[in-house]
């Protein structure tokens, strides 16, 4: 699979700091969940919208059971199971963007809801993202998924992307510090992404700031690797 565009921005680093084992599976979730996300654009109309959600919940299902039919679905299958894995559970990202459909209809969002919809995304694409590294990574390839609160850092990523306030980057500061250092050299790609998230890369960045960009997520990768998130 193709690496995220440079614009993706902290995902890109997340794929490139990622143990290259795991690279292709990573690009493959994280096209899975640009593709998805891009059914609720605020430019396509409900109906398409609808209709692309409903087929990416097929899917979804396809890629748990049988055989998928979009090449990153391909993918991710193929990568998972020469891992040693299950095929990846995402059917919780088009429940996630069809809440998100919902919520722009009704222009409101409350705090449960939220709370819902990180945890939605923590599952859908943290914790798989995470199992493979894991499973591929250089150190304890036999924790789970859920050990040192990977979903817990997964929602605490996710509520500070959507809405960063001092209270969301505590909390993801927090659940970042909580990381065993017996995984953080396998999730480096991760704890990348987490740091960036706590400073933004801007998209569209002169050279300084991508200077800038660069040595924060080398960083962050050269901790991670030390066992020290």
């Amino acid at each position: 699979m193709a690496p995220p565009p440079r614009a993706a921005g902290a995902r890109y680093y997340a794929w490139l700091y990622t143990p290259a084992p795991a690279r292709a599976g990573t690009a493959a979730l994280l096209l899975i969940e640009h593709e998805i996300s891009m059914s609720v654009r605020a430019d396509l109309d409900h109906s398409i919208a609808h209709l692309r959600l409903g087929w990416w919940q097929e899917e979804t299902e396809r890629l748990c059971a049988t055989v998928p039919v979009h090449p990153a679905a391909i993918a991710a299958r193929a990568a998972f199971l020469a891992a040693g894995l299950p095929a990846p559970n995402l059917t919780a990202l088009p429940e996630l963007a069809a809440r998100v459909l919902a919520q722009t209809t009704l222009a409101r969002e409350s705090a449960e809801e939220k709370t819902r919809d990180a945890s939605l995304w923590a599952e859908g694409l943290f914790r798989p993202l995470a199992a493979l590294a894991l499973a591929l990574g250089a150190a304890s390839p036999q924790a789970a998924p859920d050990d040192g609160g990977v979903t817990a850092l997964g929602s605490a990523l996710r509520a500070h992307e959507r809405t960063p306030t001092a209270a969301t980057s505590a909390a993801l500061q927090s659940a970042l510090r909580a990381l065993p250092a017996a995984i953080a050299p396998a999730l480096r790609g991760i704890v990348v992404w987490a740091t960036l998230a706590l400073r933004p890369p801007r998209a569209n960045a002169t050279r300084t700031t991508a200077f800038a960009e660069n040595w924060t997520a080398w960083r962050a990768a050269r901790r991670a690797s030390r066992g020290r998130p």
